[in-house]
C-alpha cells in the first residue's frame, strides 16, 4: 500500500477514535480521556508513517 494512503488510513481512524470520547456508545469501553489518548496516538503513528520514520 502506498506510504501516503496508509498515513491517511490511519489519520481516519485516529479522527474517529478522538472524536468518539463524545459518543456515550464508546464510553461503555474507554473513557473519554483514554478514547483522546488513543486517538491522538494513532494521528501520530499515521504521521511518522507519512514521513517515513516507520514504514509499513
Amino acid at each position: 500500500m502506498n506510504q501516503n494512503l496508509s498515513a491517511f488510513l490511519f489519520g481516519i481512524i485516529g479522527a474517529a477514535i478522538t472524536l468518539s470520547a463524545y459518543s456515550e456508545t464508546a464510553q461503555l469501553y474507554f473513557s473519554s480521556t483514554q478514547c483522546i489518548a488513543i486517538g491522538l496516538f494513532v494521528l501520530m503513528f499515521g504521521l511518522l508513517v507519512r514521513e517515513g520514520l516507520i514504514s509499513l
